[in-house]
């Protein structure tokens, strides 16, 4: 409901409108989106190999809360492979879950639900990710599974029978887990069976995909390879080494992906007259970062440092081949410090620089909150055991319950992109705040995507290119080690403790339909 002001002309009215009400540009990707393994379930179904989270989940059996306030199914027995359903067995007071991704939200078997939902939510682009060991699942194209090759055709070609553009990731880090028997992401050999994939993605279904993103997240398929938390669950050991390594690889991988797209498929498939432009993309996870004390300078050059280890070691080898300084200044000062001998980070050669520099013809990017950071103290800096943390120097302070931080980060994290990759044209891919369960919080969630898309807008108005937005999520997921009940993203709900899964529209629902189809947004929206 738009609530407007008293005024006494039509002109007047007319003004008023003019200056308060953000309207998108007509051509703007405006959507939501999901990832594979949060959403498909079907995790052996029709011979799709095993990922590094169905291993990581199968062996761990992690163990999340479940709110008592969840509506609970009743005790069943625990197969060898929990499905996230059965809940309480070791004690019936408190809730809880062995979680994984077996079902998730069963897409794989409800995409004409899934579709249905999204033509009435009224996006103009879906944003998902193919499951390599789907398609693959022996990780190379010798062997192709053609259920699981269908089961994306269909979907591609049920988007475009609506009108809704499929913006694709090709890895959104469920890794064929045979993969990292062979060292998955910190084996430079990685990129050969990652060029491999996206050859075949290209072939299967470029002709119908416009908008690619390589890797989701990076950053965190990197941070998996000395960490215990995200799969595949390689340990400590190798913090500060095998990351790098992976960081490394990453980049590569993503490098060789785009220049085979451009000199093998591009022409062919930019000359369906259907398809206005194809463009390819890495997509990063960004944060915003203010000073814990604005008045201290060693807190705002915290902040240029948290830029330049989070996002500029992705960002400035795709400019100039290079790493940021301050990072190879920090691993230096660590290694002398910790007595290490061995070579923790590599430059890019020559030849990789050049497949490196402007890999990239847009740039997809993830954005959710802000941190408050200040150096490390000497004490800080002698207790830290992660190398990684100690090359990074900075402690960081969650800071998501400052809304007003959160929208301005949106512009700054903008603004850092644009300086520091020359105007790129971007693409927010993900941006969205979780919901507590059994708890109407539709307004803090209005508020929220109103501030982001204010911001959005304002960026727009200052010639920043933004072609398009997607909110995350399409629907409640899997939410990795965080399991299904304590942060819920969606648009739509999902009834996890319902073995069919049912998905229902939240409170929010009105507020982004009326967002999508008008791709606008009043002052005042009211949901009711």
């Amino acid at each position: 409901m738009l609530i407007l002001p008293k005024v006494k002309t039509l002109y007047n009215l007319k003004k008023w409108l003019l200056n308060n009400v953000i309207q998108l540009p007509e051509d703007f990707l405006i959507g939501v989106g999901s990832g594979a393994y949060q959403v498909e379930g079907a995790w052996d179904a029709d011979e799709k190999a095993p990922s590094i989270w169905d291993n990581f989940f199968h062996t761990k059996k992690i163990v999340v809360s479940n709110p008592a306030a969840v509506k609970l199914s009743p005790k069943k027995k625990c197969s060898n492979f929990h499905r996230g359903t059965d809940v309480h067995t070791q004690d019936p007071t408190r809730g809880f879950s062995l979680v994984n991704g077996d079902i998730a939200c069963d897409s794989y078997n409800k995409l004409d639900e899934d579709i249905d939902n999204l033509v009435e939510l009224g996006v103009n682009t879906y944003r998902f990710s193919i499951s390599w060991p789907r398609v693959l699942p022996n990780a190379d194209d010798r062997k192709v599974n053609e259920a699981g090759v269908n089961y994306y055709e269909t979907l591609i070609e049920k988007l475009h029978e609506n009108n809704i553009t499929p913006v694709v990731t090709m890895y959104h880090w469920d890794l064929p887990n045979i993969l990292q028997d062979l060292g998955g992401w910190s084996n430079p050999n990685i990129i050969e069976y990652f060029v491999n994939y996206a050859s075949f993605l290209f072939r299967t279904f470029g002709s119908k995909v416009k908008l690619w993103s390589t890797i989701n997240e990076p950053r965190f398929v990197a941070l998996a390879y000395g960490n215990e938390n995200i799969a595949p669950s390689i340990g400590e050991l190798f913090n500060g080494i095998a990351d790098y390594m992976a960081i490394r690889n990453v980049l590569l991988a993503h490098a060789a992906v785009y220049k085979l797209y451009k000199n093998k498929y591009f022409a062919e498939q930019q000359g369906k007259k259907k398809y206005l432009f194809r463009e390819i993309s890495l997509c990063l996870d960004t944060t915003a970062n203010f000073p814990e004390n604005p008045d201290l300078k060693e807190d705002c050059d915290a902040v240029s440092k948290s830029f330049d280890c989070s996002l500029g070691i992705f960002t400035q080898p795709l400019k100039n081949g290079t790493f940021p300084q301050s990072l190879i200044d920090a691993i230096a000062k660590t290694d002398k410090y910790e007595n290490i001998s061995i070579r923790r980070i590599l430059e890019f050669t020559e030849k990789e620089k050049e497949d490196l520099i402007g890999s990239y013809d847009f740039i997809a990017f993830n954005y959710y909150d802000s941190f408050k950071v200040r150096p490390m103290t000497e004490t800080e800096y002698e207790n830290e055991t992660y190398l990684l943390n100690k090359d990074l120097g900075l402690v960081s302070t969650p800071n998501s319950e400052n809304l007003n931080d959160t929208f301005r980060g949106f512009t700054q994290v903008v603004d850092w992109l644009v300086e520091n990759l020359d105007n790129p044209k971007l693409f927010v891919s993900e941006n969205g705040i979780f919901e507590k369960p059994n708890v109407d919080q539709s307004d803090l969630k209005i508020k929220y995507h109103r501030g982001i898309l204010t911001e959005l807008d304002k960026a727009l108005k200052k010639g920043v290119v933004i072609k398009g937005y997607c909110v995350w999520s399409f629907m409640d997921s899997l939410e990795w080690i965080s399991g299904y009940f304590t942060k819920l993203f969606g648009i739509y709900s999902v009834d996890f403790n319902d073995p069919n899964r049912p998905r229902s529209k939240k409170p929010s629902f009105k507020f982004f339909q009326t967002l999508f189809k008008t791709k606008s947004l009043p002052p005042i929206e009211s949901n009711k």
